[in-house]
Parts: C-alpha cells; sequence; structure tokens
C-alpha cells in the first residue's frame, strides 16, 4: 500500500494509470496540470485515505459555517438598510455620517481582501511534515517562492538534498552559477576579434568602451581599435565616436576592415560594435561567418539587466547558432531576479561579463561561480 504520483498528457489517461495500478480502492489526494502534463496524487495506503476523508469533512464544516456567518452578515447588513429607510435617513449631518462609515468600512474590506489575496498567492499547500526549515525538502518551496522557475528547481535538486534551508539555497544558488557562469572569459581576454551586439539600448557601444579600456589595461598593446558596424538610420556611431575620444582610440569603418588579413604578428584589437536592433547584429555576423570561414572572433551578446524571462527565451533562439558569451549590463539601474537567471540556465546560456553603465575605467566583473552566487546570496534574501 502507498501514495504514488501519475503524470500523463490528460486527465483520462493519467486516471487509466491511477486505477491500472491501484485499482477501485485509490482515493485521489491532489490534481493539478504542470508545464502543460496532468499530475494526479493517489493513494491506497488505508490510513492515507482515512486522513484524507476527515480532512473533507473538516473542509465541509468550515464551509457551512463560513457559508452561515456570511448569511448572516447579508441579514445584518439588510436589517441596517431597512432602519435607516425607515426613519427617512436621518438629518442631512446623519446621512454623511452613516455614508462616510460605510465608505470607511468598504475600504478596511477591500484592504482585508488585498491583504489575503497577497497572502494566498505566496502559499503552497503542503502537510505539516513539509514545513520545517531543517528539512530538505522545504528548500524547493522556498525556492520557487523566490521566484525561481520549477524546471531549475527540479533540474538541481541534487544540490540541496539532505542540507537544511539556508544551507539548500546557499549551495542551490553554488550550482546555478556553477552552471550559468561561461568558460569563454580566458578566450574573451586572448581574442584579437570581438564582437559586441544585442539589443537597441542594451549599452552595446558603452560595454564596447568598457571592453577596450579593460583588454587594454590587461594586455601589453595599447593598439585597439573600434569597428563601427551600424545601419544609416542609428546615431550608435557617435556615442561610439565619443568613447573613442576619450580613450582614445580609433573608430574605423566596417566596410573597409579587411577579414582575410588575420596575421598572428599583428597585435592589434578589433571591438566591433553592432549598433541597431539585434537581428541587424544576427544577420552580420552570420554573412561574416559564411563569407570569411577562417576569420577567428569572440562575440559577445550584450544583455540589458532587468530583460523578463519571455524576452531572454526570445533571444536565445535567434542567438543559438552564434553561441555567444552574455554580458549583464546596466546592473547600477536595475537587477537580474530569480526568474530571469532560471531562464538562462534552461537556454544554456553563459554568462561572462557583469557591468554597470556609470563607471567607464575597471567596471568589467567576471561572472564566474564566486561572483556570481555572491550576487544571488546579497539579492535574494528569502520570503
Amino acid at each position: 500500500m502507498k501514495t504514488q504520483m501519475f503524470k500523463a498528457k490528460d486527465m483520462k489517461s493519467a486516471m487509466n494509470l491511477v486505477n491500472n495500478e491501484f485499482g477501485e480502492k485509490a482515493i485521489i489526494l491532489s490534481t493539478k496540470k504542470n508545464n502543460g502534463a496532468v499530475e494526479i496524487e493517489a493513494s491506497d495506503n488505508d490510513v492515507v485515505i482515512e486522513t484524507h476523508k476527515k480532512r473533507l469533512e473538516e473542509k465541509k464544516n468550515f464551509s457551512n459555517v463560513f457559508m452561515k456567518e456570511i448569511d448572516s452578515g447579508k441579514k445584518n447588513a439588510q436589517k441596517k438598510r431597512d432602519n435607516i429607510s425607515y426613519l427617512g435617513a436621518g438629518t442631512p449631518k446623519e446621512s454623511r455620517q452613516n455614508e462616510d462609515m460605510n465608505k470607511s468600512m468598504y475600504e478596511e474590506i477591500n484592504k482585508q481582501l488585498e491583504s489575503l489575496r497577497s497572502d494566498m498567492s505566496k502559499m503552497i499547500i503542503t502537510d505539516q511534515s513539509g514545513i520545517s526549515d531543517e528539512l530538505s525538502y522545504f528548500t524547493p518551496i522556498k525556492l520557487r517562492q523566490e521566484k525561481f522557475l520549477p524546471e531549475v528547481v527540479n533540474k538541481l535538486n541534487y544540490s540541496f538534498v539532505g542540507k537544511n534551508l539556508e544551507e539548500g539555497r546557499v549551495s542551490f544558488f553554488r550550482e546555478l552559477s556553477r552552471k550559468l557562469a561561461s568558460d569563454d572569459f580566458s578566450r574573451f581576454l586572448n581574442s584579437k576579434n570581438i564582437f559586441v551586439f544585442g539589443n537597441s539600448g542594451s549599452g552595446k557601444s558603452t560595454l564596447s568602451a568598457k571592453i577596450a579600456s579593460h583588454l587594454s589595461d590587461k594586455n601589453t598593446t595599447k593598439n585597439v581599435n573600434f569597428i563601427d558596424v551600424s545601419t544609416s538610420s542609428t546615431g550608435s556611431s557617435d556615442i561610439l565616436r565619443s568613447y573613442s575620444r576619450v580613450l582614445s582610440f580609433p573608430v574605423k569603418d566596417y566596410n573597409y576592415f579587411n577579414f582575410n588579413d588575420s596575421s598572428s604578428a599583428d597585435s592589434s584589437i578589433n571591438i566591433f560594435d553592432f549598433s541597431g536592433d539585434l537581428n541587424f547584429g544576427v544577420q552580420k555576423i552570420r554573412e561574416i561567418k559564411n563569407s570569411f570561414p577562417s576569420f577567428n572572433f569572440c562575440s559577445i551578446l550584450a544583455l540589458q539587466s532587468g530583460s523578463n524571462s519571455e524576452m531572454i527565451n526570445s533571444i536565445c533562439k535567434r542567438v543559438a547558432d552564434i553561441r555567444p558569451m552574455f554580458a549583464v549590463t546596466k546592473l547600477d539601474e536595475c537587477w537580474v531576479g530569480a526568474e530571469e537567471f532560471s531562464s538562462l540556465a534552461l537556454n544554456n546560456a553563459r554568462v561572462g561579463i557583469v557591468t554597470g553603465t556609470k563607471v567607464l575605467i575597471d567596471s568589467i566583473m567576471e561572472a564566474n561561480e564566486n561572483s556570481l552566487t555572491k550576487y544571488m546570496k546579497e539579492n535574494f534574501k528569502g520570503v
């Protein structure tokens, strides 16, 4: 005799699985939909069945009492209205007092309802064995309340099994950070050709300038070139030229760049700034890959912090064949939440750089396991 979870594509198929396993004796404990599939928890355990029946009876009793109180409240309210009507609503002053009292009462009820709605949205149904912080299977409940996607929590559940809540959360953060952290940062440091692209407004030109400053400090050469890859309708080249004057690095025209000259003796570093929208950058990079297959480059996609999960999913699909290193930008203006980190992990995106906007020099940080874990610990305090 046992309790088991059955999953199927629809309710009929799930019920067939229950009947095949338990027969007519089975009792349904819960049903829910998860990622398009139906999940039914059922049992043929006598103790579980008896306990479940008692709970249903308790809920029924509560419902009866609750409805009785509502009916009583309705009758009292009707009596008050009848009395007011019978008394001719009293003097104008009394009428205003009654109106103010009713308005205050309704506002208080609305406030209580909003509070109740907020509390219920954070609730997850569990039994008494699942409410202890010392038990590892309470950790996924907390992580999901912090907005980490269920798929990621389930996928990384090995990281917190056997640990208490806080140890489990930190272990989960570290495992997620390990999955997200790019191993291309060293390649980026040694690359001579770097493509920076992304959505409009994601801070591509600023990121290009930060990369130029960072590489100039890390490498012995000071020969850094900005390559302006833009459409005639954008003003991004003006932003790039302003950074060029500040850093004293020249801006060169993409149309005159020699992709066939890949001499190892050349110590210059070329940073390509693909202005415009993401589609423009992706199209140009594909053209370069197809036209010059031997041209080596490192691609970096600027992802603005605060991007929602739907946007991240869409971006990852469009750049799947390029496989860029992600740079999370504008962290001093917004932040990356649990849902966004989850979406990046589910799309196998690799984050190599995190940076803000306001500071240009020494403002690039490697997004490794330790730095990402520290960010999550500081920003996700629990609920």
